[in-house]
Order: C-alpha cells, then structure tokens, then sequence
C-alpha cells in the first residue's frame, strides 16, 4: 500500500527565499524596479500637490506661476513616463528569468518523481503547476514592492491629513479600518474556493490533454461523442466552481465598491461642512481631495498583500511540494559511478511486485554473462517486462539483489545506471520534432553521418530519403505520422546511437513485418559479441540465435538454454513454440 504523504507546512518568508534563489540574472533588475517604484511614489505624491497649486492659480488668475506649474507638471509625467517604463522593463526581465528557472527545475524534479507516482496522476497535475503556479510565484517580489511602495505612499499622505485636519483623518481612519475588515472576511472564503478551482482545472486539464493525445483511437474507435460527454463533465464541474470563484471575487469588489462610494460622499459632505464653518481652507480641502482615492486605497493595499502572500503561497507549496520531494515519491538512487559497464547482469533471488502487492517476480535467480545474447520468453503476464524495468531502475529492487559487474544496482548512480543501457520498449514515445531532432535530443553532438549510419542499421535509411524533407521530416506527437514498425524503427536507431553496452529490446520487433523483422534480426545478429543483448521475445523465431533463452512463467526461471536445447528439454518452451506455429498456420 502506498504511503500517505503529510504534506509539510511551510512558511510565507520559507516560500520567498526559495523563489528568490530562482531570481539569478534577475536580481539586478529587481533592484532597478525597486528603485524605479520608489521614484514613481515620489511622483505620485508630488503631482497632486502641484495639481492643485494649478486649480488655486487658476481661479486667483496668477498666470505667469500657473505658466510655470503647467511646465514642471509636463515635466514631471515625462519624467513619470519614462519612470514606468524602466519600471515595466525592468519587472519584466526579472519575471521571465525567474519563470523560466522555476519551470526549468520543476520539470527536471518531475521528471525524478517515480513512474509509479506518475502513472498514477493526471498529467494535468503537473502541466497546471508547471505553467501557471509559476506564474503566480515569480510575480511575488514585483507585487510586494508594489503594494509596500503603494502602503508607504498613502500612509504618508494619511498622516499628513492630520496636520491638517483632525477631523478628517479620524473619518479616513474609520473607513480604512471598515474597508479592511470587509476585504479581509471575503479574502478567507475567496482563497478556499481558490484551491478547490485549482485542483478541478488539474483534472479538467489532465483530461483534455488525453483526448489530443489519443485523438486517432478515439476516432477509430468512433468513440468521440463518448469521450466529449466526458469532458463535457469536467467542463461543468470547474465551471460551477469557477463561477462560485468569480461570485465571491464579484461579491467583494461589490461591497468594496459600494463602501468606497460611501466614504467618498461623507468626506465630501463632510470637507463641505469644514468650508462652510471656515474650519478648512479651500486650499487644504483640493489637497485632501486630490489625493482622497489613494488614502481609502490604503485597506486595498493591506488586503491586496494578505491575498497576494495567501495566493503565492498555494502556489508555492504545490511547486516545492514536486522540487522538494514532499508531495510525491522521487526515484532514490546511490552515489558509486561506473563509468562503463563491461556487461554482467545477475538477478539474485529477486521479488518484486507493484502496488496491488500480486507477486511479479518470485525469488527469480539469473546470470548474463558480458557480450551475451539472451532472450526472455514466456506467456503475458509472466514478468518478462518487469525484469526490464528493474534492470533500468524504471522500479526498485526490495527483495534479493540485481548486480552490474557484480555491483548492487541500488548503490549505483542514476547516470551509471541510465547511461549504461538502451531500452527499445514495445510502444516507443516518438516526439515531435524532425527525424534528425528525434535522433539528437539524445546526443546532441551526433554527426550526420552517425545518424545515418544509425538508421541504416536500424533498416530506416531507404523510408527516410523517400520522404521530402528527409531527416528534416517533422513525425507529429508521439509520431503519429509514422506507422507502428517505423516507430520502433527509430526507437532502435535512437537507442544504436548511445553506444551502450547493454542494449534491451522489449518486445521491440513485434509490429513489424517479416521481412522488416529480418532486417532488425541481421541489425542484432551484427550485433553480437559486442553488445550484452537482452530481448524480450513476442515470437520465438526472432530469438532462436540468442546465446541462451531464459523461459519464464509465474514469475520464475522454469529454463534456460539455447534454442535447440530448450526444444529437446523444456515442456514449456515446447508448448510456446508449438503454439506459434499453430497461430503462424
């Protein structure tokens, strides 16, 4: 049974230090934003003070000062426009870098998460946090700075109208707290609705992700209408509560803006009452009017931070629930490095089964010697894959002991592991780039001439130079515009082009034709003696040359030995092969 995971809580200022690790080449624009948000609070203040030093001139009819003050406000906004757009550059260089960064180790730390753990949840799990949390952390420090220059503005500005009039700022005091407290109340409910959203977009997401994917069975399986009601389903479920979201978010900015209507006509009534008893000169009142918005703004500001910290926050604890390894279970490996494997394998009394805890392999014992062609061979279900996904760490071993070069397998690291072998699965994942792209994404520095002496091997070479654009044919996802032989084809000509020492076919010549499957068997026979080979056979006739042919059932080794060994001593090995040539007849 798999493990429950307690998630760790984890600290606002815990969260910053780890997005900020992510700010590298940003850092200095940071400061510049910073720097360049501190001179556009100072023109913010200053500005409606000479605005209205302006109205005064105007109505006092001083032209030749209400000249001079038109200039330094033209001025002044040049001086603001430019502002903000450093401001803007600025933000914008330290967002991307920090998205890119954080996406960059997000996908790297996804793609140490076990495969158990990813085939057990929705890709749109981590396509949602990939893309958009991302988002929302790398805004944290340009909306902080922001919102604090912004806090610092109107508190300044609210202190000042007490100097100049108790009154007033006693009633501003009053609706900044009102306003608060409003905000505050909706900001709780909005940020439970918040999570629940985000966790029915997963979903959502996941789902139509599947359908892209496996459009073409879909469609041969005339099951379109099927799968749209489906996603129909999931469609409405986020829509009901992505309305719930926006009704709350709606909600609030309803109260808030009905509130701020209020305020604005009591402090109008209330500086008209001032004048008329000659408690406020007009002077004073343009003053505080000029700047009536940013001081209400002030509850905004304070709240805007509360949801600001909440929603970064759940973001962050969903990304660093994948890079620190809290949320999911991350593949583990040692720290011994071999550089180079000679080529020994040996299974020591190994069991293994997956969750459901149905034994796969039980207490199965086996040597391959270096430079040997072994074969697998047995009935579905008899574990013939799951020996190849130990072999490649794809699962762990916990009972008995796999060895490389007589080296515990759990001892070894990943790169030793990985980049000692090639497997060439039954249904290879093609991706969509170029035929070439296909080839050097797994060895960038890959000549042409590596890479057509690879899919010459491979039997590709004489399909690729029919096509158009040759190496430069662009295959679609999954390589969907490749037939099944083809695929595996160039799963084979990716896997030659590492040059490991082991090589593993696991059912890789099962779609292909006979005489393509010749063509592969000449490729593997070239092979030998300088490769340790391990097949995984679908039909005996394409391993009757393997040096020894190891036959599974239930999970054991019943036999072992060559082809014509194995038809004068082993009932099981009998039975299979009389079991093929009855389907080949």
């Amino acid at each position: 049974m798999k493990k429950n995971k307690k998630k760790k809580q984890i600290t606002f200022f815990t969260n910053i230090k780890k997005t900020y690790r992510y700010a590298k080449q940003g850092r200095k624009y940071l400061f510049l934003f910073f720097i360049t948000n501190i001179m556009l609070t100072i023109i913010s203040v200053a500005v409606p003070i000479i605005t209205a030093k302006r109205v005064l001139y105007l109505t006092d009819g001083v032209w030749q000062q209400l000249s001079l003050v038109a200039i330094a406000i033209f001025v002044i906004e040049i001086g603001r426009n430019i502002t903000r757009y450093l401001s803007s550059w600025s933000y914008n260089k330290y967002y991307f870098d920090v998205r890119r960064n954080l996406q960059i180790d997000l996908a790297r730390e996804t793609l140490k998460i076990t495969q158990e753990e990813l085939n057990s949840k929705s890709s749109g799990v981590f396509i949602e946090r990939i893309n958009n949390d991302t988002d929302q952390i790398s805004d944290i420090f340009g909306e902080m700075i922001e919102y604090i220059t912004s806090i610092i503005s109107s508190t300044g500005i609210l202190i000042s109208t007490l100097f100049i009039n108790y009154t007033i700022f006693i009633a501003y005091l009053t609706f900044i707290i009102l306003i608060f407290f409003v905000n505050k109340k909706f900001a709780e409910i909005n940020q439970s609705y918040r999570k629940e959203w985000k966790k029915s977009r997963e979903k959502t997401g996941g789902f139509i992700t599947e359908i892209v994917r496996g459009a073409k069975d879909i469609k041969i399986l005339d099951a379109e209408e099927s799968f749209l009601e489906k996603a129909d389903n999931y469609l409405k479920e986020t829509n009901k509560i992505s309305f719930k979201y926006w009704h709350i978010r709606a909600t609030n900015r309803l109260f808030k803006g009905n509130i701020s209507d209020l305020c604005d006509l009591l402090i109008s009534l209330l500086l008209i009452k001032m004048l008329l008893k000659g408690k406020l000169l007009v002077a004073s009142a343009l003053i505080i009017y000029n700047y009536h918005w940013q001081i209400l703004n002030l509850s905004s500001y304070i709240e805007n931070i509360f949801e600001m910290v909440k929603t970064f926050d759940l973001a962050a604890n969903r990304i660093f629930g994948i890079v620190d390894g809290d949320e999911f279970d991350k593949e583990v490996f040692g720290k011994n490095e071999l550089i180079k494997f000679d080529g020994n394998i040996e299974f020591k009394n190994v069991s293994f089964s997956y969750e459901d805890k149905v034994p796969v392999l039980k207490k199965m014992s086996f040597k391959i010697n270096a430079n040997e062609t072994v074969a697998f061979v047995g009935s579905s279900g008899a574990g013939k894959s799951t020996i190849f996904n130990l072999i490649s760490a794809v699962n762990k071993v916990k009972s008995g002991q796999i060895t490389f070069d007589g080296v515990d397998i759990n001892s070894l690291s990943k790169h030793s592991i990985r980049g000692n072998l090639s497997i060439i699965s039954q249904n290879p994942y093609i991706y969509n780039m170029s035929i070439k792209d296909n080839l050097k994404i797994i060895k960038k520095d890959a000549t042409m001439q590596e890479i057509r002496d690879v899919c010459r091997m491979a039997c590709l070479e004489d399909f690729i130079n029919s096509l158009p654009h040759k190496y430069n044919t662009i295959v679609g996802e999954g390589g969907v515009t490749l037939s099944g032989g083809q695929k595996q084809r160039l799963a084979i000509a990716r896997a030659l082009l590492l040059k490991t020492e082991i090589i593993l076919f696991d059912e890789a010549t099962s779609a292909l034709d006979n005489i393509t499957q010749a063509k592969i068997q000449q490729a593997i026979n070239n092979m030998k003696g300088e490769y340790t080979i391990l097949i995984i056979a679908h039909r005996i006739t394409t391993v009757k040359n393997a040096d020894k042919i190891f036959v599974i059932d239930k999970g054991k080794v019943v036999d072992v030995g060559s082809h014509k060994e194995l038809l004068k001593n082993s009932k099981a090995y009998q039975k299979l092969y009389a079991e093929e040539l009855e389907s080949e007849n």
